[in-house]
């Protein structure tokens, strides 16, 4: 395979060898920069995952950065602020999530499931890389980011909106 120069903005160039990015020049410095690394996202790293890994991951900031915050295998946590169950201080901490289980999972504003706030199904495979971009009622603090305090397992027909990408 060839070697192929491509232009992705003015002031960096991107070397791809068999069309894959090896790296770039940052802007005005003339230092190296591994693509990849930069480009990291849900999707990547839920790719990272074992296939055997069943959990929902949970992100403080978007698009999956950096380590997890939180991750459940047990189909359900009432209170992420309560300690108790898998995910522990991190309600109203989400900035972006996985669900690399098996099972379509909700999220919901409230602890313990409750209807009072706003809630939100997420399909097996599936990431929202995004809270902020989701909006949530009027009730609450007007975007998902740093809203959710529980989840659960459910039956996808009792869903009344599902969120995010899938991952294939």
């Amino acid at each position: 395979m060839g070697t192929r120069l491509v232009l992705t903005s003015a002031a960096t160039v991107v070397l791809m060898l068999g069309g894959v990015s090896a790296a770039a020049l940052a802007p005005g410095t003339g230092a190296v920069v591994d693509e990849a690394a930069r480009e990291k996202d849900c999707r990547a790293t839920n790719n990272s995952l074992p296939s055997s890994d069943k959990h929902i991951y949970l992100y403080a900031v978007s698009k999956c950065e950096d380590r997890h915050g939180a991750k459940d295998d047990s189909a359900a946590d009432r209170d992420y602020g309560d300690g108790k169950g898998q995910v522990k201080d991190f309600d109203n901490k989400a900035g972006s999530l996985i669900n690399h289980s098996d099972a379509t999972v909700e999220f919901y504003t409230r602890p313990g499931y409750s209807d009072k706030g706003d809630r939100f199904c997420v399909r097996p495979g599936h990431y929202v890389t995004k809270l902020y971009m989701y909006g949530d009622g009027k009730d609450e603090k007007g975007s998902w980011s740093n809203s959710i305090s529980s989840h659960r397992k459910v039956d996808p027909k009792n869903c009344k909106r599902f969120f995010g990408w899938r991952i294939n």
